[in-house]
C-alpha cells in the first residue's frame, strides 16, 4: 500500500513537471475552486446568471476566500463557495461533478440552513436575507428541456410569488449543446459553455469578448504552465478516477 501511494505520488510529481500543454477542465474541483473565488470571475459569472447590470453589483464579497492547496475529497466533489451581495443577499455556489440522487434535498438543506443562519433572538423574520442557492451540474437533474432552470416560491394555481427569499438557480452543463436559439444569445450560455469546456479550443470559443471570461482563460492558462498548479490540478483529477473506480467496484460486488 505505501509503495502504490509512492508510485503514485511519483507519476504525478513527474507529470507536473512535463512541459507539454495541459488541458484544464473547469468541472475539476481544483480549478473551479480556485478561479470562482476570486472576487472578479465570481461577479461576471453571478451578472450573468442573475440578470444583472454591471451598476446593480455595489459589493461583492467571497466569504470563504481560496486557500492554497485546498482538498475537497472530504467533501465527495462538491465545491461550496459562498458570496454575500449588496450586503443584503446570501449566495451559495457548488459545484457537483458526480452524480447525486438526493442533490434536490441537499440544495434544500444548504439553502434553508443558510436562511436561518445569523437570525438572533428576538430579531424579526423580516429581517432574514435572501439567499440564492447555485447548482452546477455535470449530470441532468430536471426532466423539463433547459440548461438553466430558475426555482422560486410560487402559488401553483395561480403562479404568484409567495416569496423571493429562498432561490435555486440549477445550471446542467450536459444540456447546454441542446440549447434554443433564444438561450444561445445570453451570457450565462457562454459562461455554461466555458465550464463544460473540454479544450482550449473549446475554451476560446465561449470569450466572445467579454472581459470576465477572458479573466478565467486567462488564469486557466496561467494554471497549466505552473508546476505546482499542475499537481494539484492533475491530483483532484487522480482522486476523481479514483472515486470512479471505487463506486463501480462496489456495484459490481453487489451484483455479484
Amino acid at each position: 500500500m505505501k509503495d502504490t501511494i509512492y508510485s503514485r505520488e511519483q507519476y504525478l510529481r513527474k507529470k507536473a513537471a512535463e512541459k507539454e500543454p495541459l488541458n484544464i477542465q473547469l468541472t475539476n474541483n481544483y480549478a473551479f475552486r480556485k478561479l470562482f473565488k476570486m472576487n472578479y470571475i465570481a461577479r461576471g459569472f453571478l451578472i450573468a446568471l442573475l440578470g444583472l447590470d454591471e451598476e446593480d453589483v455595489v459589493k461583492l464579497e467571497v466569504i470563504d476566500p481560496f486557500e492554497e492547496g485546498e482538498n475537497e475529497e472530504e467533501k465527495e466533489g462538491i465545491l461550496d463557495i459562498k458570496i454575500y451581495l449588496n450586503d443584503n443577499k446570501k449566495i451559495n455556489i457548488e459545484m457537483q461533478n458526480r452524480y447525486q440522487e438526493d442533490w434536490t434535498e441537499r440544495s434544500l438543506f444548504y439553502n434553508c440552513r443558510m436562511f436561518t443562519e445569523g437570525l438572533y433572538h428576538g430579531q424579526p423574520y423580516g429581517d432574514l436575507e435572501p439567499c440564492i442557492h447555485v447548482g452546477i451540474l455535470d449530470f441532468d437533474l430536471m426532466k423539463t428541456p433547459g440548461f438553466h432552470h430558475h426555482i422560486k416560491l410560487l402559488d401553483i394555481k395561480t403562479n404568484e410569488e409567495y416569496s423571493s427569499k429562498l432561490q435555486f438557480h440549477v445550471v446542467q452543463l450536459k444540456q447546454v449543446e441542446s440549447a434554443t436559439e433564444e438561450e444561445k444569445q445570453t451570457e450565462l450560455y457562454y459562461w455554461a459553455k466555458l465550464l463544460a469546456a473540454k479544450d482550449w479550443k473549446q475554451v476560446e470559443e465561449t470569450i466572445r469578448g467579454n472581459p470576465y471570461r477572458e479573466a478565467v482563460k486567462n488564469e486557466m492558462y496561467k494554471m497549466s504552465q505552473d508546476e505546482k498548479e499542475r499537481y494539484l490540478y492533475l491530483r483532484e483529477e487522480m482522486a476523481v478516477s479514483d472515486e470512479v473506480s471505487r463506486m463501480r467496484t462496489a456495484k459490481d460486488e453487489g451484483i455479484q
